[in-house]
């Protein structure tokens, strides 16, 4: 009995947690309103994140995502990054993310939008992040693209830490303490 206790007490102190899924590498491009980077997954290493996905040419929930993205980064710690995966590569070109992070006020040390190959960005939502991406029939206001719309937690070492609703004020103030325990 007082092994199974110890076991079991001990057990919670291993330093590395267990379940949690590594990002795959990756190679991106960073777009901020100072210009491009290239990003990979080694890139994020040492630095907590914050990772949505989103849409320049979107009529549904990617302005009100990017505005919540916009503001966990006045309430967030600066050493926590965030990422804000674009879902419609062939469209948001790094041109076109750079105009969109200046609407937003994005902070150039903190937040990148990352855009990419297609295959690559979707591969990455689906394999890396576990969520989903999927096209439709073109609209004629732009890309019908349906997405997630799940804020990602990342720690220091690539792993996913956990999925929050990006709608949901309450989910948003559990991401930020979880954030900030990182």
């Amino acid at each position: 009995m007082i092994l199974a206790i110890a076991s079991v007490l001990l057990g919670g102190c291993s330093k590395a947690p267990q379940g949690l899924r590594t990002l795959p590498d990756f190679s991106l491009t960073a777009v901020t309103v100072d210009g491009t980077s290239p990003l990979d997954r080694r890139a994020l290493r040492g630095r907590a994140w914050v990772a949505d996905f989103v849409f320049t040419r979107c009529t549904g929930p990617c302005p009100m995502l990017t505005a919540n993205m916009a503001g966990l980064q006045k309430r967030l710690p600066r050493k926590i990054g965030l990422l804000s995966f674009t879902v419609d590569p062939d469209h948001d070109s790094p041109e076109v993310l750079n105009v969109y992070a200046r609407k937003f006020s994005a902070d150039p040390q903190r937040w990148f939008f990352v855009t990419g190959e297609k295959s690559a960005l979707t591969g990455l939502l689906r394999d890396g992040f576990k969520m989903s991406v999927r096209e439709g029939a073109v609209a004629e206001s732009g890309a019908n693209i349906t997405h997630t719309t799940r804020f990602v937690l990342i720690d220091a070492q690539t792993r996913v830490r956990g999925s929050y609703d990006g709608e949901d004020p309450a989910a948003l103030d559990l991401l930020t303490a979880d954030a900030e325990r990182l």
